[in-house]
């Protein structure tokens, strides 16, 4: 077989499958019976991405980037954000 071989082709084996890596926690808090974690996951270039996840789904989720603010980190407006979500979870 060669490598240009079509996807669909006849014993071609499938792509292996992805295992999402867990990111870096931030904090949990309790919210009525649920816990709520906050994680932080590191795009490189493309910024940092803050996840509030209920117990393991997205609930609310967003990226920030160095150009949104020169005068602070990525990691900063993160934690200024995700303070501010978790006050309105808790509130």
């Amino acid at each position: 077989m060669s490598d240009r071989e079509p996807f669909y082709a006849l014993g071609k084996k499938p792509p292996a499958l992805r295992v999402a890596k867990a990111g870096e926690l931030l904090f949990t808090f309790a919210v009525g019976p649920d816990t709520i974690r906050c994680e932080l996951r590191d795009h490189g270039e493309y910024g940092i991405e803050a996840q509030f996840l209920d117990p393991v789904d997205v609930v609310i989720a967003r990226t920030f980037r160095q150009d949104l603010d020169v005068a602070r980190t990525p990691r900063a407006m993160v934690n200024a954000w995700a303070g501010q979500e978790r006050k309105a979870f808790e509130g």
